[in-house]
């Protein structure tokens, strides 16, 4: 039973990776060339901090998944528990384990686009522009 699940897991990982090349595909967006032959826009600081960023959310969005497949697996060890006391408290403890992780994630995530947006000059709708706008004043444009 658990070398099947192991299996089904595996073949979702991979199923998974063979999708990071669509993924991947607009990870760079200065420099180079475009589909036409024209030159693109040089690559700047803030270019640098958004390749971070979109590197970081792809690896979140993978921690998202996992953690919603162990939510599920302690919800089927705990449908399947079978009246064992034993059982349903070690599902229910990873259950708990795994919301709380989902909730760490996407707490990450919201403090990481929000800090990547304070310093890109893009976090403050009203004036289009960032509390710690610091890296406009490195960057000449």
């Amino acid at each position: 039973m658990r070398s099947k699940n192991i299996q089904i897991f595996l073949a979702c990982l991979l199923l998974g990776l063979s999708m990071a090349n669509f993924a991947s595909a607009a990870l760079v967006t200065c420099g180079g060339y475009n589909d036409n032959g024209t030159p693109q826009t040089d690559c700047k600081l803030t270019d640098l901090i958004f390749l971070i960023n979109r590197i970081i959310n792809f690896l979140l969005s993978w921690a998202w998944i996992i953690s919603m497949f162990y939510i599920m697996w302690a919800g089927y060890n705990m449908i399947f528990a079978g009246g064992n006391e034993e059982a349903l408290s070690a599902a229910k403890t990873q259950f708990s384990h795994a919301v709380i992780g989902f909730v760490l994630i996407m707490a990450s995530y919201i403090l990481v686009n929000w800090v990547v947006s304070l310093f890109s000059g893009t976090g403050n709708p009203a004036d289009g522009q960032g509390s710690f706008d610091f890296f406009r004043h490195l960057i000449k444009p």
